[in-house]
């Protein structure tokens, strides 16, 4: 006598439970999406670099795309100095300055100096290999805390917290406050050899 309220119940509980868990599919896949990185960045964000081969997972960019980093990054000169700012209209620290000019070549970078530091593949301290693009980084001990863009000529423009905005500086010449020093190159971008994009 019981059992057919019991199975309508059954039936009432498990057509609920059907949208909800469609729902959450739903979510889950969405989220996924979520954190699926940019194509231009995909090679980049593995952070183990093959010692045979350190810059195969460069972004690649033509001799024009180079050029407009270097456009983009003069462009901010002056820009106040805002800790964690991404923004130039109210402000850029010195990883939201990197991050800022790469993405106006699709290049999503971190908005943070120590994950910088491990992307791409590094470079000798050394302004006659160094080339326009690459980041310069600094900090104190095993800690990265400040990061440059180089634009060649032995020059780089990054957002100083102590300058209280964007300013080029020489390479060897700067000094960074805090006791902070200059503790490598990396290269994240290369020339396609292909020439695509300059024709």
């Amino acid at each position: 006598m019981h059992l057919r309220p019991l199975l309508l119940a059954t039936l009432f509980c498990g057509a609920l439970a059907a949208p909800a868990a469609a729902q959450a599919q739903a979510r889950t896949s969405h989220s996924a999406k979520k954190v699926t990185p940019k194509a231009p960045l995909k090679a980049l964000l593995e952070r183990e670099v093959s010692r045979k081969a350190p810059f195969s997972n460069l972004a690649s960019v033509s001799n024009t795309q180079r050029d407009s980093i270097i456009e983009h990054a003069n462009q901010l000169l002056g820009v106040k100095y805002k800790w964690a700012g991404t923004n130039p209209d109210k402000g850029l620290d010195c990883s939201g300055f990197v991050k800022y000019v790469f993405a106006k070549l699709g290049i999503d970078l971190p908005h943070r100096a120590a994950e910088l530091a491990k992307l791409g593949g590094s470079v000798g301290k050394d302004t006659s290999v160094m080339q326009p693009g690459d980041l310069l980084v600094f900090g104190k001990g095993s800690r990265i805390s400040h990061v440059g863009i180089y634009i060649g000529n032995g020059n780089m423009i990054h957002a100083s917290s102590s300058n209280h905005r964007v300013v080029e500086a020489s390479v060897m010449k700067y000094r960074a406050p805090g006791g902070l020093q200059w503790k490598g190159v990396r290269r994240v971008i290369a020339l396609d050899s292909a020439g695509t994009g300059d024709r």
